[in-house]
């Protein structure tokens, strides 16, 4: 898999006061720690992260102040609620010869059958599968082809073939869906509706009962 490379800068000064300061100079707090050791603040340019975008759960050399280089990975990168810019960036430390854990991206390959040729809705319920690998073996994503869903199917966790990692989602978990064209699924509750009205219609009787003395 490709390793992307992320310039960070060491920083003593921690506190909201600093990180409002990082932060209106345009840098991007964050956190590198390694299990059984210490944690290391740092500052990154915002820029410096559009390197990463697209490669989330990938393999990171990140270099601290242009000479210490560790290996890690992103573990959490927090958003401004309301302006969802990027406001700070957690980084794990890993050794090469140990797994881990982590989330990868799913991506859909191909036009389902049901959205093709019947107007069908494709949905993604699932956008990260969980798995374990080692550092090296990380997948760039995980690619489900839906193109033979028709409409009313679905596609879980069952269907990745793992590849050097082990799925740790539960198997039932669904991917992907096809639902009807809202038309047509308005179409067949209003239908349903009707029949159900029908069923619970009273008998008319063709004769008055007669009249008891």
């Amino acid at each position: 898999m490709a390793e992307i490379t992320l310039n960070v800068k060491s920083r003593e000064d921690i506190g909201t006061q600093s990180v409002k300061k990082l932060r209106r100079q345009d840098l991007i707090p964050g956190i590198y720690y390694f299990h059984g050791g210490e944690n290391i603040p740092f500052a990154v340019e915002r820029t410096e992260l559009r390197s990463i975008w697209g490669h989330e759960s990938g393999l990171l050399t990140i270099v601290f102040d242009g000479k210490n280089q560790k290996k890690g990975v992103i573990r959490d990168i927090q958003f401004d609620p309301v302006k969802g810019m990027p406001i700070h960036l957690d980084l794990m430390g890993i050794k090469m010869t140990e797994k881990i854990q982590i989330s990868v991206h799913v991506h859909l390959i191909g036009t389902p059958e049901g959205v093709k040729n019947a107007g069908g809705i494709l949905q993604q319920t699932l956008r990260e599968i969980e798995v374990e690998c080692l550092p090296s073996d990380i997948p760039e994503g995980i690619d489900v082809d839906v193109s033979e869903l028709a409409i009313g199917d679905s596609i879980d966790v069952s269907a990745v073939t793992p590849d050097n990692f082990t799925i740790l989602a539960d198997p039932t978990t669904v991917i992907a869906t096809v639902s009807a064209p809202r038309v047509l699924a308005e179409e067949e509750v209003k239908e349903e509706a009707e029949e159900g009205e029908e069923e619970m219609e009273p008998e008319v009787l063709s004769q008055k009962p007669e009249e008891t003395e």
